[in-house]
């Protein structure tokens, strides 16, 4: 069993889902056949860390012909050529797991990682940042550009808006309740524009509208709207979750709406443009409770339910991912036991 953490869409039929115990596998919605897809290791391993909370990111670029993810090594960047998975390259620097990747354009992306850097990658074969490896068929690459800003320990997650070039991502310093948001002007030298959060518990994703300046992050109990048009201003609005102390765990923006994947199952939907949350025929908040999923109900599944959680296997899964369609019709949602030592999954298709 495994625990789904990160997915994308990489066509009408398939999805490719990450997991907490390291293993990629692409799903076919239609009729449910699964892949496993071969972690990528470089031909100079580096020591794999002892602790690992296995792939967190999964990215397409904008034509769907590179796809970037962890590796073997979950410090390790990997990238594949689609839509064959075959192995391209490795990416070697960071220090701590791997976190948020985002693409900046068909060539170039941007990694953020636990040990506070951003990275700026390019699949070219550059010299002195790409060397090939004939006998493996990968190249060995290091970043083109490094990015540390002053005070920043930690990078949770990114996110690149294209419409006004900029990358967001959610930081943290030494203390754990140190939470920030850092934005990055691509079009300028590099140099983070770092914003204090109004929230600080758990501010783990980051999502962005596909045509304004407009920046979603998700923590314990709260959606923050960073509203980055005026950039000397930046103007943050908090709503609180329906549910107190839920969690948001995965955002996504379509249109003008934002969808939550939260704890205890549960996906909501938040309306920008008339800031409200959606709302059905009677005028409540629309809340979709998924189905409860599977956990292994071993020692540990006992010993957190006796100290934790109540009875119910949904109570302990959370929606730690979800994606869109093109057509923006069917919403693909997994997740699982948010306790590394717990072990499950959800995995569904909406339409």
């Amino acid at each position: 069993a495994v625990v789904s953490t990160q997915s994308t869409g990489v066509n009408k039929d398939c999805v490719v889902v990450g997991t907490k115990c390291n293993r990629l596998l692409e799903i076919n919605v239609q009729n449910g056949l699964k892949r496993e897809i071969s972690l990528m290791r470089s031909p100079y391993p580096r020591e794999v860390p002892n602790q690992s909370a296995g792939i967190h990111a999964i990215a397409l670029n904008p034509s769907k012909s590179f796809m970037a993810t962890g590796g073997v090594n979950v410090n390790d960047l990997a990238l594949y050529t689609l839509p064959d998975y075959q192995p391209y390259a490795v990416g070697e620097f960071h220090q701590s797991w791997l976190f948020g990747i985002s693409w900046i354009n068909d060539f170039m992306l941007c990694t953020g990682a636990r040990d506070g850097n951003i990275c700026l990658w390019t699949i070219f074969d550059v010299d002195g940042f790409s060397t090939y490896e004939p006998d493996c068929g990968l190249f060995r690459k290091t970043p083109i550009e490094i990015l540390k800003t002053e005070g920043v320990d930690r990078i949770r997650d990114t996110h690149f808006s294209a419409c006004c070039d900029r990358l967001g991502s959610i930081a943290y310093g030494k203390d754990k309740y140190d939470a920030k948001m850092c934005i990055l002007d691509v079009r300028k030298p590099l140099k983070n524009r770092v914003i204090e959060l109004p929230q600080k518990n758990e501010n783990i994703v980051i999502t962005g509208h596909d045509t304004t300046p407009v920046f979603a992050v998700g923590s314990l109990s709260h959606l923050m709207l960073i509203d980055d048009r005026d950039p000397s201003t930046s103007d943050i609005t908090s709503v609180k979750i329906l549910e107190p102390a839920q969690g948001i765990r995965s955002l996504s923006f379509q249109g003008n709406i934002i969808t939550i994947g939260a704890c205890k199952t549960s996906l909501m939907f938040y309306d920008v443009r008339n800031r409200q949350y959606v709302h059905d025929y009677e005028y409540l908040p629309v809340k979709r409770k998924l189905s409860h999923g599977y956990v292994n109900e071993n020692w540990d599944w006992h010993m957190h339910r006796y100290n934790f959680y109540p009875p119910s296997t949904s109570d302990v899964i959370s929606i730690m991912t979800h994606c869109y369609d093109d057509s923006g019709l069917r919403l693909f949602a997994a997740g699982g036991p948010l306790p590394l030592d717990l072990v499950g999954n959800y995995a569904a298709v909406w339409e």
